[in-house]
């Protein structure tokens, strides 16, 4: 079993972010993901209770440093899909949203095929119907057979999911401000960094 924490950086609807980022980081034991929150915590001298708020734009320079450091000494594999919006105004729906996210699963399943991955995707949306509709749009656009578990679940709860969170910022920072700083550390651990603009995604879809 592997266990794919997805977040994204970035957002569709605001017409200055040109680049959304939807991350998945590949974990195969939480042991490790919980140690790198743990060192964290002990670093900053802050309780576990507080760990929800790390985020990469929350964090400090140096936690951001230890904490993306930590992800490859973890040796966590780091899937991205780079969306270029072409600074367009896109609404944040189930469907839009679930396009982008299949579209990355499908890449990640292709790396692992034919494990069994639990997909773990920081709650992007909280009414249960658009919830229903997002897990509907990845059930028609995920190209593999094999039934794979999804969880959304609330960062302020389960803290790991901010593990892409990170690695997300990271990569947007790259791609909307030319700063590779936090990049570098972790472009070893890329196995997939997918560039791809709106229309193109959009005509790949099977919805119409």
């Amino acid at each position: 079993m592997i266990n794919v924490f997805i977040d994204e950086s970035g957002t569709l609807p605001d017409q200055n972010d040109r680049f959304i980022v939807i991350c998945g980081v590949a974990v195969k034991q939480l042991k490790e993901a919980e140690n790198i929150f743990s060192r964290i915590s002990t670093s900053l001298k802050i309780s576990k209770t507080k760990l929800q708020e790390i985020k990469f734009y929350h964090a400090g320079q140096k936690t951001k440093r230890q904490f993306l450091s930590g992800l490859v000494l973890a040796n966590f594999g780091i899937f991205i899909l780079v969306i270029d919006k072409k600074m367009r105004k896109i609404i944040d729906s189930p469907e839009n949203y679930g396009i982008l996210v299949a579209d990355l699963i499908n890449e990640i399943n292709l790396w692992y095929k034919p494990e069994r991955i639990d997909f773990i995707l920081d709650k992007h949306f909280y009414r249960k119907i658009d919830q229903d509709r997002f897990d509907n749009i990845l059930r028609g656009e995920i190209k593999d057979n094999i039934e794979h578990k999804i969880e959304h679940v609330d960062s302020k709860i389960n803290y790991l999911v901010n593990i892409a969170d990170m690695a997300a910022g990271a990569v947007l920072r790259k791609y909307n401000r030319k700063d590779v700083e936090f990049y570098n550390i972790i472009k070893e651990n890329i196995i997939v960094e997918k560039i791809i603009n709106w229309p193109e995604i959009k005509r790949k879809t099977k919805l119409k």
